[in-house]
């Protein structure tokens, strides 16, 4: 765990079991983003089915998308990778001010191949650490992004750097999941229909993803170096098919076919990140 706040930061014992990927490498200053959006509905209702939470939903999907961009490369490990999760731990009680933020390192279960199993992994995994460090739940936090961003974003950038520092590997990628304003959004009088995060990278770790919820949607963004031969398009496309393939398990419904990863209508903006 490291615990960011008003007293710095501190690793307290020991993480998860960290193998070995492609991304254990040098960064270089240049990056590739890509970005897609899938139905918050379809997420609310997989985490309903299986009585997890939506975070639960969001990790254990993003599993199942690591997972298949990986086999697709001939890199994905036995082990299963391990995620830096910030989370807020403020509260009302809190008397003092600042923000809070613990980063929880994560077992991701990429090993896993039923979707079942890895939301119900998932579940149990979030669930301990949650309760051991008495995180606040997502939906403590709407209504508050201009909190929420700079004080996740931050730490955990800070945190994936000071984990890089210490020597040896101690996660694989970052996965931050942040609720975005409960009401629609407006700049100079026009509604803004789609929001899309982008993160950072720093020294060991080769990708990070950022789900931002907003307008009945789950947004989010992939950052990798550009000098990977990993395309964060099909990393897109691959957190598609694996909500799809939760949402296969709810009942009384047929999931989506999976699409590739674009703007309902931004073909330029794909176009310019590439």
């Amino acid at each position: 765990l490291l615990r960011i706040g008003g007293e710095g930061m501190l690793l307290e014992g020991e993480g998860p079991r960290v193998p070995r990927t492609m991304f254990d490498r040098a960064i270089t200053p240049h990056r590739r983003w890509a970005f897609t959006r899938v139905p918050l509905d379809e997420a609310k209702r997989v985490k309903h089915h299986f009585g997890v939470t939506l975070n639960d939903v969001v990790v254990a999907t993003m599993a199942g998308a690591v997972r298949e961009w990986l086999q697709e490369l001939d890199e994905l490990p036995e082990d299963p990778l391990v995620t830096l999760v910030p989370v807020s731990v403020r509260n009302e009680d809190d008397e003092a001010g600042g923000n809070r933020v613990e980063v929880m390192l994560v077992p991701l279960p990429t090993d896993e191949e039923s979707a079942k199993g890895r939301v119900l992994r998932t579940h149990e995994a979030l669930r301990s650490a949650k309760e051991r460090h008495k995180a606040v739940p997502a939906a403590a936090m709407h209504g508050a992004s201009h909190f929420v961003m700079p004080a996740l974003f931050g730490p955990a950038s800070r945190a994936a750097t000071l984990i890089a520092g210490l020597g040896s590997a101690q996660a694989n990628l970052v996965v931050s999941n942040v609720p975005g304003p409960p009401t629609t959004v407006y700049l100079a009088g026009a509604r803004v229909e789609e929001l899309y995060p982008v993160g950072g990278l720093v020294e060991g770790f080769g990708f990070t993803t950022i789900v931002f919820s907003y307008a009945g949607g789950l947004h989010l963004g992939f950052v990798v170096d550009r000098d990977s031969r990993a395309d964060p398009w099909r990393l897109a496309a691959a957190f598609e098919r694996s909500q799809s393939e939760l949402l296969a398990h709810t009942p009384r419904q047929t999931a989506r076919s999976a699409r590739p990863a674009a703007l309902p209508s931004g073909s330029w903006l794909r176009r310019s990140v590439r």
